[in-house]
């Protein structure tokens, strides 16, 4: 969850998500589905921090696509912010860049 334009409000949420999911198990690397897609841990920061942690994993270094999930219940700005930080920031640091 990129946080380059969250509000303290958002960030506090968006923390609070990431730790609840470490909680239970869930948002960390496994496998699932009859391809065994791989699903890397909850990363939060941002976009600087987040293009660091994934450029660190190996398994990013021999990908060609990445899917970026929302989580499902938080607010309509939660999503406008978290796709606009993934857009304008992350995704550029990753090397993406839109179709023109």
């Amino acid at each position: 969850i990129p946080t380059d334009s969250a509000t303290e409000d958002q960030k506090r949420r968006y923390e609070a998500y990431v730790q609840h999911r470490k909680d239970v198990g869930v948002g960390r690397i496994q496998a699932f589905g009859p391809k065994k897609m791989i699903t890397a841990p909850d990363l939060i920061g941002t976009s600087e921090q987040i293009a660091e942690q994934l450029n660190s994993l190996s398994a990013f270094q021999v990908i060609d696509e990445v899917a970026f999930a929302l989580p499902f219940d938080f607010e309509r700005d939660d999503y406008h912010q978290i796709l606009g930080d993934i857009a304008g920031s992350l995704a550029p640091k990753l090397g993406w860049s839109p179709r023109g």
